[in-house]
C-alpha cells in the first residue's frame, strides 16, 4: 500500500512540475526534433509622463479619497486597505516631481500631504 501511495505522489509531483515548467516543447508525432519555445513574460507598460499640475490634482484627489475612506472605514474597510497600500507609491512619486511645482502648487501639495499624514497618524480628515 505504501509503495502505491508513494508512486502515486511521485507521478503527481512530476506531472505538476511539468505543468509549471516555463517552456513548451512542440514537435511532430513521428519523433522528429522538438522545438523549445519560451513563454514570454508580459512587458510592463512604459510610464506615461503627465504635467505637474495634473499629477498634483491626481495626488490631491487621492489624498481626499484616502481621508474619506478612513472616515468611512467601518462601511468599506477594503477601500481603505487598498488606498493605504498605494500611499507610499503616491507620496514617493510626488516627492520626485516636487521640483517641477510652482510655490502655490507646493502649498497645495503640502495640504494634501498633511491629510495623508493625519490619516496615517490615526486622526480623521475631511
Amino acid at each position: 500500500m505504501k509503495k502505491t501511495i508513494i508512486t502515486f505522489f511521485a507521478v503527481a509531483w512530476m506531472v505538476s512540475f511539468a505543468a509549471c515548467n516555463e517552456t513548451k516543447k512542440t514537435g511532430a508525432e513521428n519523433g522528429s526534433e522538438a522545438v523549445e519555445t519560451e513563454v514570454a513574460a508580459p512587458e510592463a507598460p512604459a510610464p506615461v509622463e503627465v504635467a505637474p499640475a495634473e499629477a498634483l490634482k491626481a495626488f490631491q484627489d487621492f489624498a481626499k479619497e484616502y481621508g474619506e475612506a478612513f472616515n468611512n472605514i467601518t462601511k468599506d474597510p477594503g477601500k481603505y486597505t487598498r488606498l493605504a497600500g498605494q500611499v507610499q507609491e503616491k507620496v514617493t512619486g510626488m516627492e520626485r516631481r516636487k521640483a517641477e511645482l510652482t510655490p502655490a502648487q507646493i502649498k497645495n501639495y503640502e495640504k494634501a500631504l498633511k491629510i495623508i499624514t493625519d490619516v496615517n497618524s490615526g486622526g480623521s480628515k475631511k
